[in-house]
């Protein structure tokens, strides 16, 4: 759950992510630090400790969204809102979705500018992101690629979705997470996932419509 978090996040919405491991580290955390404005809490292992979580959190941070994660199975969502958790949702789920809920949650109007056409498999590119323990900076790289499987991405193209910002000659950190990126993928999932830089032009992933999450 959390390196899907993480990448939805870190990577994705491109905010500050961080974990509390017990109840007492929350507490601790609140005394110290501004309220957050969003928590999840984790409900799939330990229910009573994430309960107390919950309540903790709820005395502290009276407008702060806290979102429970519970199991396919558990019974314990009707808690959790008693505790104070203002929504709870089935893990795992999918990523994309859990991003619009969130919005929602927040205020905000989900929009195709965050959450693109449904063919974005931010699910997989989680799973990529964890298997080959990429960074954050080549998870941005990589999901770029990922998008445009087969395609070339030219340097202006990966500054644009990654920075913001058109590509400046000469600059070459793209060059370097590539090359970092591609010894990774290579690493984890052999030749299953290929990525190449090609002269002049850009960047490549390719998977061969390969299904990631049966790639060894």
């Amino acid at each position: 759950m959390k390196n899907s978090l993480s990448y939805l996040f870190s990577v994705v919405l491109k905010f500050e992510f961080d974990g509390c491991v017990s109840a007492d580290d929350v507490a601790r955390r609140l005394h110290r630090e501004a309220a957050p404005h969003l928590v999840f809490v984790d409900m799939t292992h330990d229910v009573p400790q994430a309960l107390e979580s919950i309540r903790q959190l709820r005395s502290y941070a009276a407008e702060s969204v806290i979102i429970a994660m519970q199991r396919p199975d558990s019974r314990s969502g009707c808690d959790a809102f008693i505790a104070g958790a203002s929504d709870v949702v089935v893990w795992p789920c999918n990523l994309r979705e859990l991003a619009a809920r969130l919005m929602v949650r927040l205020s905000q109007t989900p929009g195709t500018d965050l959450l693109p056409d449904e063919t974005t498999d931010w699910d997989a590119e989680a799973y990529i992101t964890s298997r080959a323990s990429l960074t954050v900076s080549e998870a941005q790289v990589m999901r770029v690629l990922y998008a445009h499987d087969g395609k070339i991405v030219s340097r202006d193209e990966m500054s644009l979705a990654v920075d913001a910002r058109p590509w400046r000659y000469g600059d070459r950190k793209f060059d370097v997470h590539v090359a970092k990126l591609r010894k990774k993928l290579s690493k984890t999932f052999g030749d299953g996932i290929l990525v190449s830089t090609v002269r002049s032009s850009g960047y490549r992933l390719c998977t061969g419509g390969a299904n990631i999450f049966e790639l060894s």
